[in-house]
């Protein structure tokens, strides 16, 4: 049954406060879970499965898989996908559950919803997945993939790709959904740098780069000034007269480690 078709039968008004767009085309799904490579050995958390058009092409490999929804009126899911043993809903707040639950290099596979992307990838990278595969906004995705010097590039692109490596994989339409929203999505592929996560501590980090981010406009040495107390010895060692945006990875790691030392 079509996702329009399933809504309208269960008198389901999809709400805009909670970004609802979800994925209508079968074949897309079919294709991310492809490129995801989940196997019945994968444990999957989808947030915000909507309909289920994607949870269902995640159910037919065998995974065992842990949607979390927040909208309680979508017991549709569980009348859909009733035949599949693997499946676990769970209707909260995904920003609000604890999911330690999960077992450790769980995988991740979603439709997010766009107006939280930020928070979510933050939940994320703080938590034990190994890899990622989000359909997110064309724009916030572009902003994540920017290189070093692109005016997109902020201090949450910055961390992911200190911590990962981004990529995208697919390119998806805005007539791929229901409602159709205003905008394309693009899925990236961001998998985790086990190495780089057991060197630094990352909610440090995170809290490091986003003051390094405070007044983007500004250079960094206009930003590192406002918590850092003498900077005399990062200035012998890197060009501080750089905008956040312009610095690389690498030498943010450096001047981390410097400030803060060992982890």
């Amino acid at each position: 049954m079509k996702t329009s078709d399933l809504l309208k039968k269960y008198g389901i008004k999809l709400n805009k406060n909670l970004g609802q767009n979800f994925l209508s085309n079968s074949s897309i799904a079919e294709k991310i879970v492809e490129l995801a490579n989940i196997s019945d050995k994968d444990v999957v958390l989808e947030i915000g499965p909507g309909a289920g058009t994607l949870t269902e092409e995640l159910l037919k490999t065998g995974a065992k898989v842990f949607a979390v929804e927040i909208d309680k009126r979508l017991e549709v899911l569980l009348e859909r996908l009733k035949k599949y043993k693997n499946f676990t809903l769970i209707f909260e707040d995904f920003l609000k559950l604890d999911i330690s639950f999960l077992p450790k290099d769980f995988k991740v596979v979603s439709n997010i919803p766009y107006s939280i992307t930020g928070p979510i990838l933050k939940k994320l990278l703080f938590s034990e997945f190994s890899e990622a595969y989000l359909m997110v906004q064309k724009e916030v995705g572009e902003r994540l993939l920017a290189p070093v010097g692109d005016s997109n590039r902020g201090f949450l692109t910055v961390v992911i790709q200190t911590f990962c490596s981004v990529e995208k994989i697919l390119t998806v339409s805005k007539g791929n959904f229901v409602p159709n929203p205003k905008v394309d999505s693009i899925v990236l592929k961001i998998k985790k740098n086990e190495q780089i996560y057991k060197a630094y501590n990352i909610q440090k980090y995170w809290e490091f780069i986003s003051k390094c981010f405070g007044q983007k406009r500004k250079t960094l040495n206009n930003n590192l000034k406002n918590f850092v107390k003498d900077l005399e010895p990062l200035k012998e060692k890197y060009d501080l007269n750089l905008r956040p945006e312009q610095v690389d990875e690498k030498t943010f790691l450096k001047i981390f480690e410097d400030i803060n030392g060992p982890n």
